[in-house]
């Protein structure tokens, strides 16, 4: 892009200005998103840690009483339907790999943060003359290099996320808990 005439200036702002709004609105979602998966990602964690506990605990106690706690659920039940949620969260945690794609969201995020403000000091130096007409074009370049390589490394952040999707994780999770309950009592 050359600039020689004295409308370049004025509509390469606006472009600035247009790419600046959307580098924020980029690394707005990376960091929500970020945010989102960071919570799964504690909470199975949690609800592993406690699962697997709660289960190796209770594998040193005798439970060969099978006495009737509620509506013929014994003591092994519950044992054993632990087990089988421990398994199920394990298998979802190594698979789903939330703390992992959440810092994955949380650099691009980042990223898109520095362009932003490289979009920025750019509009700055066009607006009050600190930079030579010739040097705009370079600078101009470096961030249109960076952007692509940006847009290349960065993960999607879903403008809504699907439900029925979730609800099929679920549904698949819980149905593989209940055969492992079935088999195992």
């Amino acid at each position: 892009m050359t600039i020689d005439n004295k409308f370049a200036a004025p509509e390469l702002i606006c472009v600035l200005t247009s790419w600046a709004k959307r580098c924020r609105e980029a690394r707005d979602g990376h960091y929500k998103r970020a945010e989102v998966l960071f919570e799964r990602s504690q909470f199975l964690g949690y609800v592993l840690i406690y699962s697997t506990v709660f289960v190796t605990v209770f594998s040193f106690f005798s439970l060969n009483k099978l006495e009737e706690i509620l509506f013929g659920i014994t003591e092994q039940h519950i044992v054993v339907l632990m087990g089988c949620i421990s398994a199920v969260i394990s298998g979802i945690v190594t698979q789903a790999r939330f703390g992992e794609r959440a810092e994955m969201h949380r650099s691009s995020g980042a990223r898109y943060a520095n362009l932003a403000r490289s979009i920025e000091v750019l509009q700055l130096k066009i607006n009050s003359d600190l930079i030579q007409k010739e040097n705009i074009e370079n600078e101009y370049d470096l961030i249109i290099t960076e952007w692509n390589n940006l847009s290349e490394d960065s993960l999607l952040t879903p403008h809504t996320e699907s439900k029925s999707k979730i609800m099929f994780h679920v549904l698949f999770a819980l149905m593989f808990a209940v055969i492992f309950f079935v088999v195992a009592v």
